[in-house]
C-alpha cells in the first residue's frame, strides 16, 4: 500500500501548522506523521494524542519505556528504530534501550514493572493484566498513572499499526537504529 509521505509543502493546509510544530520540535517531521499530512482530521487527532501522552506525569524515560516496550510488542522496526533514537534525549540509559530492543526488561525494578505492563496491555488488550497493575502499582506508580500508560499504548499502537501497514521508510534520523524483529516472534 502506497501513500504520500506529505511534506510541509504537500500536506494539506490545516495540516501544515502541526507539520510547523513537529519541526520545531524534532528538527523534522518522522514520517509516521507526515503519512497522515493529507488527512487533517486525523493529524489532529494524532497530533493531540501524541501531545496528552507527552503532557502526562510519566517522566520522558519512562514515556519511552512505554513505547519501546509496545513498539517490540507489535514487532514495529520503524517505531523500534525512532524511539531508540530519541532515548538518549529522554535519558533513558543506553541498557536500557538495548535489554528493550533485544525483548528484555530494563534493569531498574521501576522501569522494568512499568514495561511489564504496557506490554501486557498491549499484547492482551487490558484483559488478564492483574499481576503486572498490581507490580505496576507496587513499584510507586499511582492508580492514576495506568490510565496514562493506556494512552500511551494507543498513541504507539495507533503509530506501530500505521509504520506496520505502510512499511514505512525509516528516517534518515532512524536509519543508524535499525532494528529487526526476532524471527519466528508473534
Amino acid at each position: 500500500m502506497t501513500l504520500p509521505i506529505h511534506t510541509a509543502q504537500t500536506a494539506a493546509p490545516q495540516s501544515r501548522p502541526i507539520f510547523n510544530a513537529i519541526t520545531q520540535a524534532r528538527g523534522f517531521v518522522p514520517n509516521v506523521y507526515a503519512v497522515y499530512g493529507g488527512l487533517p482530521d486525523a493529524m489532529t487527532g494524532f497530533a493531540e494524542l501524541t501531545g496528552a501522552f507527552g503532557d502526562s506525569s510519566l517522566s520522558p524515560a519512562e514515556r519511552e519505556v512505554i513505547q519501546l516496550a509496545v513498539s517490540v510488542a507489535n514487532r514495529c522496526r520503524y517505531c523500534v528504530a525512532g524511539h531508540t533514537a530519541f532515548a538518549a534525549d529522554a535519558e533513558l540509559s543506553a541498557s536500557h534501550v538495548q535489554a528493550m530492543r533485544e525483548g528484555r526488561d530494563p534493569d531498574d525494578e521501576r522501569l522494568g514493572a512499568l514495561a511489564r505492563f504496557a506490554r501486557k496491555l498491549t499484547t492482551d488488550r487490558g484483559r488478564n493484566c492483574t499481576k503486572e497493575h498490581a507490580e505496576f502499582l507496587t513499584a510507586g506508580y499511582r492508580p492514576e498513572q495506568a490510565l496514562e500508560v493506556i494512552i500511551g499504548v494507543a498513541n504507539k499502537t495507533l503509530s506501530n499499526m500505521t509504520a506496520n501497514l505502510l512499511d514505512l521508510p525509516l528516517d534518515a534520523e532512524f536509519a543508524p537504529y535499525a532494528w529487526t524483529p526476532k524471527a519466528g516472534a508473534a
